[in-house]
């Protein structure tokens, strides 16, 4: 795989550790706002990584929100 910015690499352990996360969850678990978590999930796609992604209603508020989720092959 292609080189990855160390951001990049902090959210892909992340990723392979938890399977899937939100921005919201990043920011909490990793302290990486939500546009920086997606331009990292963007670098990871670019670089070969199978990232999907699905809009979730949240339980309580309704809200919609995209989920990633790694690929593992």
């Amino acid at each position: 795989m292609p080189h990855l910015t160390p951001r990049a690499k902090e959210v892909l352990d992340y990723l392979q550790a938890k399977g899937t996360a939100s921005p919201r969850e990043a920011l909490l678990d990793i302290d990486i706002n939500s546009g920086s978590f997606t331009r990292r999930i963007a670098e990871l796609r670019t670089a070969g990584y199978k990232i999907e992604s699905a809009f979730q209603a949240h339980p309580v508020s309704g809200r919609q929100y995209k989920r990633y989720t790694l690929v593992l092959d």
